[in-house]
């Protein structure tokens, strides 16, 4: 039980760590991103910046409340959805600051 509880941590930490090198390692020159653009003139960068890490934050305490309310037998199926949406977030940002970081680097 220990286990899967340090995984459903181990990669909640790795997507915080990847949004915090999304934010760090982003252009603002070279952002496409029309949402971004949109969200960064109304509120500012650093007010996006927090709002996407509180959304991150969220989607923590989200993943954690499934598991305390899911009963064991619920939790088989919950785990499986829980844990493939954050491999997928998990993907999407590792591709974003692998993208970001060569841009940095090329251009």
């Amino acid at each position: 039980m220990e286990s899967k509880q340090s995984s459903l941590g181990f990669w909640l930490l790795l997507l915080y760590i990847l949004i915090a090198l999304d934010i760090l390692s982003t252009n603002p020159v070279m952002e496409g991103n029309p949402f971004t653009l949109y969200l960064w003139a109304q509120f500012g960068i650093f007010f996006s910046a927090w709002i996407k890490i509180g959304q991150v934050l969220l989607f923590g305490v989200f993943c954690f409340s499934v598991k305390r309310v899911a009963k064991p037998n619920e939790w088989i199926f919950a785990r499986k959805i829980v844990f493939g949406l954050l491999k997928i977030l998990v993907a999407y940002y590792s591709f974003i600051v692998i993208w970001n970081v060569t841009i940095s680097i090329f251009f």
